[in-house]
């Protein structure tokens, strides 16, 4: 072991699972206590030590607070009478939620997050108005925790009166006369955890301990039920519960009923289901019966709205819909094209009737609006383009921009190209390559490869302050559309689940060695395969999170000869115990259940802890955790993993860990930790990569 790392006991805990013998040596990382803290403080001061005191830090630090502390306004939120949005101003810490009156109020801000008497650990969640605008519901968590606290508050008076604490994974679902609404917690009001979500309505100023179970009986410990909608009237409620993360099915109540009880519309027909209900009609996104996903519809009444009944109004076709809404008697469908996302709009029939034209060639998010409306709002941005809000009209089919980012970008300097590459089964898979024009492919440029792969989740080009850092300092960020993802629908997404997650991992693999110029690349306007060396493997670095962690991970064992840098945030490293975590059960669907044997043996072939042979060549590797992250990625995963890659690593490069005390998956970071955050990261990567 190289000397610099802190010195880690060994204590081995041994047991059987499933004929083998299995022994880890470093079980005891997982339980809190002070060996553990003094533990994590020495790791802590060897990041300090190795990446901190660098002459560059300073100036780092100067550029990400240019980037990052700037007025920011987030997506907004609409009723028929106000419009809200997340913003958060130069200088603040917090976000903090404004109001405006429609169609052209003055801004105002509702809930200030950054009360200078209040604490600063405390974060805005979900914020849901009813339709007409005059109640909301929003929720608070501390440390950037899946938990929150829900508050009701009334908009014409300020009031805030009922609070239900301690909820998980949910959001309310108002009733048209905005006497109460719908949501999910547990079963019983003393224990309010992860397991066994079930839907309950709470009528306004009453106790909630009292609130009345209207889905519960017969939901399995990783099944989560939520709220979708209500009909115009009140009656007709729909519901979703999931199966894990991975399958999903609707369920309706009939809400005048005396005895109302939870019907399934989908039993007996696997697949995904996203619903909502616009003027008593229900609309369902489906990946049943069509892997690319179809849309359906059928009427509320006296009948069960069953699957059986339902019409296709826009049928599967040969590219993946992401999602859709119905605002101003229109349906905005999204669709991915060779992972570049296309708004097209339908006519309640079905038919395409127009389509957004986006200011270029990036992201475009859902649409969002009220059905009555005359105009919605949308999102758009690119890897080098800053997130900015356009009001598009849909009689004049015209976009207005509605919040423009200070954050001014010269597009012209840079250029994102779309390539496609062959993964090690032949499978050719695509990937976005941004970097500034004129880039020579000589091998010669640093470059930072990501990917995630899981869940259905598309990759798209996301913009980020981080980014556009590296873009400044002449690298190139590559970004992998690996199976696992949905960027080809639902096929797509179980090529890389289960027993095929290896799938992802040589995706992952096969696009660094298209970077490096191992394997051939086709340019989106070619139709050949030529080699290109955008970098060198001295020069590349990857960079995941969460699920993304987990592949930087399984990678970075696989292919330690491949990477010179490795940065795996809030990541699943231990395969045969992240279920075991208070997020992690929900995950099964996705990754198979370790205690299931033919589901323990894939696991075990892959999970990065378990597969760290001794005595190998790591390159520098930087992995971050959050003892507030409450999900399956515990800080176990992190904690366990950099003991055990010290212990093993022959090289003199580092193997680093920083344990973060008081964010939590992701959330919770205020302005300055995500500066501090990031000059850290990118630090790492450009002493390591140029």
């Amino acid at each position: 072991m190289n000397s610099q790392f802190p010195e880690t006991e060994i204590r081995p805990f041994v047991e059987e699972l499933h004929g083998r013998r299995m022994v880890d040596d470093y079980r005891w990382l997982e339980t809190a206590g002070e060996e553990r803290t003094n533990w994590i403080d020495q790791q802590n001061k060897l990041v300090d030590r190795i990446v901190l005191n660098d002459p560059k830090r300073e100036n780092f630090q100067k550029r990400f607070d240019k980037l990052f502390n700037i007025d920011q306004s987030g997506y907004p939120v609409t009723s028929l009478s106000r419009i809200f949005y997340r913003k958060i101003k130069c200088g603040e810490k917090n976000t903090s939620l404004y109001m405006r009156m429609l169609p052209d109020g003055e801004e105002e801000i509702l809930i200030d997050m950054n009360n200078p008497d209040g604490d600063s650990n405390i974060t805005l969640g979900h914020c849901i108005p009813t339709r007409d605008g005059s109640l909301l519901s929003y929720r608070l968590s501390k440390n950037g925790s899946d938990w929150t606290h829900l508050y009701i508050m009334n908009l014409n008076t300020g009031e805030v009166s009922d609070e239900i604490p301690r909820l998980v994974y949910t959001w309310t679902c108002w009733l048209p006369d905005n006497s109460g609404f719908v949501y999910a917690r547990s079963a019983d009001p003393d224990n309010l955890t992860k397991n066994g979500l079930c839907i309950f309505i709470h009528k306004l100023g009453e106790n909630w301990r009292t609130d009345k179970m209207l889905l519960g009986d017969g939901l399995g410990e990783t099944d989560m039920a939520s709220p979708v909608a209500i009909s115009r009237d009140g009656r007709h409620l729909i519901m979703e519960v999931k199966h894990g993360l991975s399958d999903s099915e609707l369920l309706y109540t009939d809400l005048h009923s005396e005895n109302p009880g939870a019907k399934s519309i989908t039993a007996g027909h696997k697949g995904r289901y996203q619903g909502l209900v616009s003027d008593n009609v229900l609309y369902i996104k489906t990946s049943n019966e069509a892997p690319n996903y179809r849309i359906c519809k059928i009427q509320l009444n006296e009948d069960l709205p069953h699957i059986a009944k339902w019409e296709t109004i826009v049928p599967e076709s040969d590219t993946a819909l992401l999602t859709f809404n119905v605002i101003g008697k229109k349906l905005f469908v999204t669709r991915m094209i060779d992972v570049l996302t296309h708004t097209f709009i339908h006519s309640l029939k079905g038919e395409v009737t127009g389509k957004i034209d986006y200011p270029g060639i990036g992201v475009g998010t859902v649409p969002r609006g009220e059905y009555e409306a005359d105009a919605v709002f949308v999102n758009y941005f690119s890897s080098y383009q800053a997130p900015e809000t356009y009001r598009y009209n849909i009689q004049t089919n015209k976009l207005t921009l509605f919040f423009e980012s200070p954050l001014k970008v010269n597009t012209n300097d840079y250029i994102t190209e779309q390539v496609f590459y062959r993964s090690i089964d032949g499978t050719v898979v695509p990937m976005s390559v941004t970097m500034s024009k004129g880039t020579q492919f000589d091998g010669s440029n640093p470059a930072i490869l990501s990917g995630y792969g899981g869940f259905g989740g598309s990759e798209l080009s996301f913009f980020s302050p981080s980014t556009l850092f590296w873009l400044e300092q002449g690298g190139i960020y590559a970004k992998a559309n690996i199976r696992g993802g949905g960027e080809y629908g639902e096929n797509w997404h179980k090529d890389g689940m289960l027993k095929n997650k290896q799938n992802v991992f040589d995706d992952f693999i096969a696009a660094g060695e298209a970077l490096t110029g191992i394997r051939p690349v086709r340019p989106s306007d070619s139709n050949e395969f030529v080699l290109r060396r955008y970098t060198d493997s001295s020069r590349l670095g990857i960079k995941g999170g969460s699920n993304g962690g987990l592949l930087t991970g399984a990678v970075l064992v696989q292919r330690p000869d491949l990477w010179a840098a490795v940065v795996s945030t809030v990541p699943l490293l231990d395969m045969l115990r992240y279920h075991l975590t208070q997020g992690g059960k929900y995950w099964i669907s996705e990754y198979g259940d370790p205690d299931n044997p033919e589901d323990f043996e894939w696991l075990l072939s892959y999970s990065p802890y378990h597969n760290i042979k001794q005595d190998s060549h790591f390159p520098p590797t930087l992995l971050q955790t959050s003892l507030h992250d409450d999900r399956g990625t515990d800080s176990l995963h992190a904690f366990k993993m950099a003991a055990k890659l010290q212990a093993a690593n022959a090289s003199e490069n580092p193997i680093l860990l920083r344990t973060m005390t008081n964010v939590g998956h992701g959330t919770g970071r205020t302005t300055q930790m995500n500066i501090d955050e990031q000059t850290e990261i990118f630090l790492f990567l450009v002493k390591n990569l140029m």
